[in-house]
């Protein structure tokens, strides 16, 4: 048996030179499962491989996890949870609010400056907008469904599909502290300066997409990222709506 890790010739359950085991889980929903709970209790050593691999070439990366290549990486879930700590306490350290809360907390201004029935819809998304680690957990799987309905015609199901968007997510978490640090400690401001990190985070979502659908061709897969990105927007508001709708109906 050849492992899919190492490439290395090995019998028995589990490889004899990286020690990866002969049986590689398809990602589904079972596998989601079992990450979410294994996630939580255990911290994989590989966090530093795959910030690297992330930043150097992201898409392939992800795409050799999902085929079984997972020894190395950093699980997905535990990674993201990680990043997402680090970056609310660097964030709540420096007295800055982070990107995702922002636009949470624009959204709850322009609910409450509409009117008083939507007070709940307002609080949830207020509440979001100050907790970045569940806000993010929540809005991943609305981006997930949007990538696979817009690469439905790829080989890869909604959960991996999640999976891609979380070790995304992680990475553009490491770029908004990057620039989270530097605009503090040389005080930089400016609207168009302060949109530089959002503006590559999106890119970074762009290049993995490239590098991590091999079926395509180059403008093809751009303008399905593109597509993404709508249908994601689209979804939010559809559940934003959706909150709304039956505030109201409750209320009455």
């Amino acid at each position: 048996m050849i492992c899919k890790n190492c490439k290395q010739n090995f019998d028995g359950h589990f490889c004899n030179n990286c020690g990866q085991s002969s049986k590689v889980r398809k990602v589904d929903f079972k596998y989601l499962l079992d990450e979410i709970s294994n996630s939580i209790f255990q911290v994989n050593r590989g966090i530093l491989f795959t910030v690297k691999e992330l930043f150097i070439r992201p898409g392939h990366s992800i795409r050799e996890f999902l085929a079984g290549k997972r020894i190395q990486h950093f699980k997905p879930l535990s990674y993201i949870l990680l990043l997402s700590a680090i970056y609310v306490l660097i964030t709540f350290l420096i007295g800055k609010k982070t990107y995702l809360g922002d636009s949470l907390s624009g959204m709850t201004s322009a609910i409450n400056d509409n009117g008083s029935e939507l007070a709940i819809t307002g609080d949830i998304l207020n509440g979001l907008s100050n907790n970045f680690a569940y806000a993010t957990l929540l809005l991943l799987p609305f981006f997930s469904l949007a990538s696979y309905i817009s690469f439905i015609k790829t080989k890869y199901n909604y959960f991996e599909h999640l999976i891609l968007n979380f070790y995304i997510a992680g990475q553009q978490i490491i770029i908004y502290l990057i620039f989270a640090l530097l605009f503090f400690f040389f005080k930089i401001e400016g609207y168009f300066i302060q949109s530089v990190p959002f503006i590559l985070a999106m890119l970074f979502t762009f290049w993995t997409f490239v590098q991590f659908f091999k079926t395509k061709k180059l403008y093809p897969k751009i303008l399905l990222t593109i597509l993404t990105y709508i249908l994601n927007f689209i979804l939010i508001i559809v559940a934003i709506t959706l909150i709304g709708i039956i505030e109201i109906g409750i209320k009455r």
